[in-house]
C-alpha cells in the first residue's frame, strides 16, 4: 500500500505558516498608536500628542476613544481606524500596519477608488497635513462618502451637508509620460536605462464656475509647477503660480493635484523596483575599484515560490544570491537614493551559492533536488549574460556611460569629475558652450603614494565604465597601471 505522506527530496516547500500562541512578540494596536504619539507635536508644540488631544482632533469623546484604542469597547468601523492613523499624520503603510493589528482590518486598496484616495491623502499627511474635516471635504469632492468615524457626531457638520465649495468637479486625472519607454534610452547607456528620472507624472483637474460661466483646468506635477487654463465664452488664458499661496482658493485643489502626482509616481517607482516587470534585468558599475556586473530574474518556472536569483561577479567571483523580493534597484542606486526613494523596508536573503558545482552538492536537508537544478539553470543563465555584457564592455559595443551620447564635447568628463581647473578647461560660447581641455594629462598626489599621471583618454575610458570621481581612477591607475585592467 503507498503511503500518502508527501515530503520526499523532490517536493517543494511553496509556504508554511506558523502561529505564535502566547502573542508576546507582536506589538498591541493600543501601543502602537502610544508610539506614534509620541512622534506628533501636541497644540502646546512639544513632541508626544496625548490621547486626550488625539480624540479631540478626530471629535471624539476621550472616555469613548480610550475603550477603542484599548479594545475594552472595539469599533468595527475601519474608517474610525484610519481617520486615528490620518489625525497622527500616518503614511498608508504605517496605516495598514495599524488596520491589521486592530482585529485584521483590510489594509488599504489600491484598486478601490475610494482607498486609492485615502493612500493619497495619507501620504500627502507628511508634507501637508489636512484635517479630518477637510480629508471629508476632500472625499465629499470627489464623489465618495466621508470618513465613517463613529456614531452621533453632533459638533462637527458633515462634509456632505456643506455648500462651500466654490466650483463644481468635473474631471480629473493623473497621467505618466515617458519617452524612454517608447523609443528607449536617449543616452544608450546602462546608468540610465533604469533611472528615476526616467517618468514624468502631471494630474489635471477641470471645474466649472457655474456663475462666471467659466471652466477651469488646473495641472500640477512633481516638481511644484502650477498651471491654469481659463475657458469661457470667447475667453481663453493660462496662468501660472511659483507657490501654492499665489493660487488663493484654488490652493487645496492644486494640492490635491500634487497629492495625485505624487502617488501616480510612487506607482510607477513600485514597477521599476520589480524585476519581475522585466523579466531579466542586466546592470554593471565600479565596486570596491572592480568591475561589478549584476543580473537579475524571477523564478518565473515556479512563481509560487516568489524567489528572486540575483547573480553577481564580486572582486572577479561569481555569486547567486536568492531573495524574497527584488534586489536589483537596490543594486542599481546608492543606499541613499534607493532609501530615500522607496523606503528602508528590507529583502530577506534565501541562500547563496558562490558556484553551479556547490548548487550540484548541496547536501542541506529538506532542499528539494528540483529547486536547487532550477537554481542551477538560472545560475547558468544569468552568468552567461553577464559574460556577454563583459565582453560588449570591453568591445565598447556597451558602455556604463555613453560618452558620446551624454555629453556633445567629450572634454566636458573634466567637469564630471571635477578635474577642469587642473585640466585647464575652457568654455567656447561660438559652438554652443562647447569645453576644450587646455593639457592632455595631469599629474595628481594622491594619499601618500606619490604622483599618478592620469590622461584625457583615462577620463575618457573612466567615465565609460562607470567610475564616479577622480580618487577611484587614480587608485585603480596605480594599482592595474591602467584603467582598462578592470574588465
Amino acid at each position: 500500500m503507498k503511503s500518502t505522506t508527501r515530503g520526499n527530496n523532490n517536493d517543494i516547500l511553496l509556504r508554511e505558516k506558523s502561529i505564535t500562541v502566547d502573542g508576546a512578540d507582536q506589538i498591541s494596536f493600543s501601543n502602537y498608536i502610544k508610539e506614534k504619539r509620541k512622534l506628533e507635536t501636541s497644540p502646546s508644540g512639544k513632541k508626544n500628542l496625548s490621547t486626550r488631544e488625539l480624540a479631540e482632533r478626530l471629535d471624539i469623546d476621550y472616555e469613548q476613544f480610550r475603550k477603542i484604542l484599548n479594545m475594552n469597547k472595539p469599533t468595527k468601523k475601519r474608517d474610525c481606524i484610519i481617520a486615528i492613523c490620518a489625525a497622527l499624520r500616518l503614511n498608508s503603510e504605517e496605516t495598514d500596519e495599524a488596520l491589521i493589528l486592530y482585529q485584521y482590518m483590510p489594509v488599504l486598496d489600491p484598486n478601490n477608488p475610494r482607498d486609492d484616495l485615502l493612500i493619497e491623502i495619507l501620504e500627502e499627511q507628511f508634507s501637508n497635513p489636512l484635517t479630518i474635516s477637510a480629508i471629508n471635504q476632500r472625499l465629499v469632492r470627489n464623489g465618495y462618502p466621508e470618513l465613517d468615524i463613529i456614531d452621533h457626531r453632533p459638533s462637527i457638520k458633515p462634509a456632505s451637508e456643506k455648500n462651500d465649495a466654490p466650483y463644481k468637479l468635473l474631471k480629473k486625472q493623473a497621467r505618466t509620460f515617458s519617452d524612454d519607454l517608447i523609443f528607449g534610452d536617449q543616452y544608450y547607456s546602462l546608468d540610465s536605462e533604469y533611472s528615476l528620472y526616467r517618468y514624468r507624472c502631471i494630474a489635471e483637474m477641470w471645474l466649472d464656475d457655474i456663475k462666471a460661466k467659466k471652466v477651469y483646468h488646473l495641472t500640477a506635477g512633481t516638481n511644484h509647477d502650477y498651471f491654469m487654463e481659463i475657458h469661457g465664452k470667447d475667453l481663453f488664458e493660462i496662468k501660472s503660480f511659483k507657490t501654492l499661496e499665489e493660487s488663493g482658493i484654488l490652493q487645496d485643489y492644486f494640492l490635491e493635484l500634487e497629492g495625485m502626482a505624487n502617488h501616480e509616481l510612487k506607482k510607477m517607482y513600485a514597477i521599476l523596483d520589480d524585476t519581475k516587470n522585466y523579466q531579466t534585468r542586466i546592470s554593471a558599475g565600479i565596486l570596491n575599484d572592480t568591475l561589478h556586473v549584476y543580473a537579475e530574474t524571477y523564478n518565473y518556472t515556479v512563481p509560487e515560490l516568489a524567489e528572486y536569483y540575483m547573480f553577481e561577479y564580486l572582486d572577479g567571483k561569481p555569486l547567486l544570491s536568492v531573495y524574497r523580493s527584488s534586489e536589483f534597484m537596490r543594486r542599481y542606486l546608492s543606499s541613499d537614493v534607493y532609501t530615500s526613494t522607496f523606503g528602508t523596508s528590507s529583502n530577506t536573503l534565501l541562500a547563496q551559492y558562490s558556484s553551479v558545482e556547490e548548487l550540484k552538492n548541496h547536501k542541506e536537508p529538506g532542499t528539494s533536488e528540483y529547486l536547487l537544478r532550477c537554481r542551477s539553470r538560472y545560475f547558468k543563465r544569468l552568468q552567461e549574460q553577464a559574460d556577454a555584457l563583459i565582453t560588449d564592455l570591453k568591445a565598447k559595443k556597451r558602455f556604463i556611460r555613453h560618452l558620446d551620447y551624454i555629453y556633445d564635447d567629450r572634454d566636458r568628463v573634466c567637469q564630471f569629475f571635477k578635474v577642469d581647473k587642473e585640466f585647464q578647461c575652457s568654455l567656447d560660447d561660438e559652438y554652443g558652450d562647447m569645453m576644450t581641455a587646455g593639457v592632455d594629462a595631469v599629474d595628481f598626489q594622491f594619499d601618500d603614494c606619490g604622483k599618478v599621471h592620469i590622461t584625457l583618454k583615462d577620463l575618457y575610458t573612466a567615465f565609460e565604465l562607470g567610475f564616479t570621481n577622480i580618487n577611484e581612477i587614480c587608485r585603480v591607475k596605480k594599482k592595474f597601471g591602467s584603467i582598462e585592467k578592470i574588465i
